[in-house]
């Protein structure tokens, strides 16, 4: 995803999910005629569940001869009215989650947590490592309980150690930080020992140094008396974007990097204006960055603040048109897609979210959106997980992103 105001350099963000209200015993109303207008209905089921709902419609249903369906009422024909019942629960039904697939395979709480049934974690595993073109895999980690059934914490992880670093080279990162990625097969303890080491590089970032010693080959250039040949500048130059694209990120490029471009010694007059305020910047932002970093308690994958960047990075791009495809039900190892041209002048430009589970119509991705507001452009705080219904229901991937484009582009307007 890219900002409709910055097409040309990247950023995003997503909206902030609805905090975890405890689990209860749902509740099912004891009369059904008054639950059948279509707000009744989605009030009941995010309250009490489908299961609720569907014992609610079952008067009409019996009326209409049409047929029960307990586990799914979305199933089952009913009158046009309502037809736009949730496809998960939320609320008191999901058990202490904040969202609970309609059959009950995938839970997530926060941005951080998801969890599903085994068995579909190994088939969504089988999946992902059927499709070269995809870097990652799922393994299974600790184990909840939701309700009556048992699911375990979803780990992506990159399927092998080469894929790590090659994504780490692709994005432009340090080569060092692929020894912070998590890789299949590593034990609880290895993950611990590259979590803490993520952690202690925030204190020190290599960035740092490279930003130091970009500086002072700039100065030594433009002291020289000689007059800079044009290639040694265009390369001091592309070196400093690049730079300032990892560490800053596109919407500071677009304000404050050197426009027009200078040729000679002016051009490297610019450049030696920009980096101490680039040095600056980048140096006030560590102790926001280590804050943002924190709110991750497990080994996740580093990703950009960027979702179309993100997407890529994760799942590669599909054969059958790219990660720009509009697809009504992704399967796992393919991608939402929705355009937001015109949607919010301060908001996103499109949104990508790779899908890594499906459980029936639900699909649990995991995804980065842009954030102006965001500490870092490289992160583990920047990936996270959301759970979306059926195409054409007010859960589907549209709506949501709709929705969160909506309040996005107000925060984004208010900030400025």
């Amino acid at each position: 995803m890219v900002h409709a105001r910055e097409r040309r350099v990247t950023g995003e963000e997503p909206a902030k999910r609805t905090a975890a209200r405890g689990s209860e015993r749902p509740r099912t109303p004891a009369s059904a005629p008054s639950l059948q207008r279509p707000d009744a209905l989605l009030a009941l089921q995010r309250t009490a569940g489908n299961a609720a709902v569907a014992r609610a419609l079952a008067p009409l249903q019996e009326n209409t001869g049409a047929p029960r369906h307990p586990q799914d009422p979305q199933h089952a024909r009913r009158p046009p009215h309502t037809q736009h019942i949730q496809r998960y629960a939320e609320g008191e039904a999901a058990l202490g989650f904040d969202k609970v697939s309609a059959h009950g395979g995938i839970a997530i709480r926060g941005r951080y947590e998801a969890y599903a049934d085994a068995d579909m974690i190994a088939a969504a595993a089988r999946d992902l490592d059927a499709q070269d073109r995809v870097a990652i895999t799922l393994e299974r980690g600790a184990a909840v309980q939701v309700g009556e059934r048992t699911l375990h914490r979803v780990l992506p992880v990159y399927k092998d150690s080469a894929r790590a670093e090659a994504a780490v080279r692709a994005a432009g990162r340090n080569p060092e930080d692929a020894g912070h990625e998590p890789v299949r097969g590593d034990s609880t303890a290895r993950r611990g020992e590259k979590r803490a080491a993520y952690q202690r590089s925030l204190t020190d970032p290599p960035e740092v140094r490279q930003l130091v010693a970009l500086t002072q080959r700039i100065v030594t250039a433009l002291q020289a008396r000689t007059e800079p040949p044009g290639p040694t500048v265009d390369g001091l130059r592309a070196e400093a974007m690049k730079l300032a694209l990892a560490t800053m990120g596109g919407g500071w490029i677009a304000t404050r990097f050197p426009y027009p471009e200078r040729a000679g010694r002016e051009g490297l007059t610019d450049l030696a204006v920009l980096m101490p305020g680039l040095t600056a910047a980048f140096l006030s932002g560590l102790p926001s960055v280590e804050n943002q970093e924190a709110l991750v308690h497990e080994l996740l994958i580093t990703l950009p603040n960027d979702c179309q960047a993100a997407a890529a990075q994760l799942i590669g791009r599909p054969a059958d048109g790219g990660l720009s495809v509009r697809r009504p039900a992704p399967a796992v190892g393919e991608n939402h897609f929705i355009d937001l041209t015109g949607a919010a002048p301060d908001g996103w430009a499109n949104h990508f979210a790779s899908v890594i589970l499906r459980d029936g119509d639900d699909t649990l991705t995991y995804e980065a959106a842009a954030d102006r507001t965001s500490a870092l452009q490289h992160g583990k705080s920047l990936g996270y997980f959301a759970l979306y219904g059926r195409a054409g229901t007010d859960q589907s991937f549209d709506n949501a992103i709709r929705a969160q484009n909506l309040a996005y582009a107000e925060r984004s307007a208010s900030a400025t």
